[in-house]
């Protein structure tokens, strides 16, 4: 944590500490936008089915901020599909959800996944949840505090045409930390690997380790530094570390020790995470009492 981080952390209540991160990472933060290349529009183009996965427990005072921008970033790509998956989340985001997103899921623009059974977070199980129910031929990881700017959906099928669809592509620059965990690949590619592992502690690093894996395993790794969309809401430590089942859990604790997980794992050549299977968790799609 930063100085400045330590002295708002030590003299303002939680929420107004969140709030005046909010307020700096929105308004404060300086971007680079740049022109995005006419080719992204090309209808030449072959256009791919794209879904971007999203999760959540007990985040929605990020989530509310940047869900509905990002599918109105996008709308306008026809093969866009948003997955969210609510894992569980006990702080009015159901609710919510029920008034504010049927729009877009009568649209078939976004796909809401409820999970009633985890007591506790796990960012790879989540996640997992997601990229399984998502129906597009490409993934992409948007973390529940990541804005992925206007087009996104445009320009990542530009890579895919230029690239290949076995690519795999990591959205991030420094100092913009925020968007570490912005991964996109087949699905076919990440069904493969296995996702994410879930076997870790239930937070840090797992998305380095997919990458590192998947890298490993010989996919083409891109790393794309536009800050076009790089824009995410900060977290601090104390965020990081909570809704885990240990109370006094401490997330650079479980990432150190996923890390080396991780290493020993890729070193020994084990590429490929749950034993290449993603188990099936009990959810509900769309606000309807049916299991998927």
């Amino acid at each position: 944590m930063s100085r400045i981080g330590t002295f708002v952390h030590g003299i303002f209540p939680e929420q107004w500490e969140r709030r005046l991160r909010d307020f700096r990472d929105e308004y404060l933060r300086t971007y680079h936008h740049e022109k995005l290349p006419q080719a992204i529009y090309d209808t030449g183009l072959k256009q791919h089915s794209i879904s971007f996965c999203t999760t959540c427990m007990n985040r929605f005072f990020h989530l509310r901020k940047t869900i509905i921008r990002n599918m109105e970033s996008n709308i306008r790509y026809k093969r866009a599909e948003f997955v969210l998956v609510n894992y569980n989340s006990q702080d009015g985001l159901h609710e919510w959800a029920k008034k504010n997103l049927r729009k877009y899921i009568d649209a078939g623009i976004l796909n809401y996944y409820y999970t009633p059974e985890p007591k506790f977070f796990h960012v790879s199980i989540a996640k997992n949840i997601a990229h399984r129910m998502a129906k597009g031929e490409f993934v992409c990881n948007v973390d529940g505090d990541n804005f992925t700017g206007k087009d996104f959906a445009f320009y990542l099928n530009y890579l895919i045409n230029q690239f290949g669809i076995d690519s795999l592509f990591h959205f991030r620059k420094k100092p913009f930390w925020g968007t570490e965990g912005r991964v996109a690949l087949s699905k076919a590619k990440f069904l493969a690997l296995g996702g994410y592992d879930e076997s870790f502690f239930p937070t840090g690093h797992e998305d380095h380790d997919l990458i590192n894996r998947a890298r490993a395993y010989g996919m083409p790794y891109h790393v794309i530094e536009i800050e076009n969309f790089l824009h995410y809401l900060s977290n601090s430590t104390r965020e990081k570390s909570k809704n885990f089942e240990d109370p006094n859990a401490y997330y650079y604790n479980y990432e150190s020790a996923n890390r080396e997980t991780s290493n020993r794992n890729i070193a020994r050549g084990e590429l490929v995470a749950n034993g290449g299977i993603l188990p099936a968790v009990a959810v509900y799609k769309n606000f309807t009492d049916e299991l998927v």
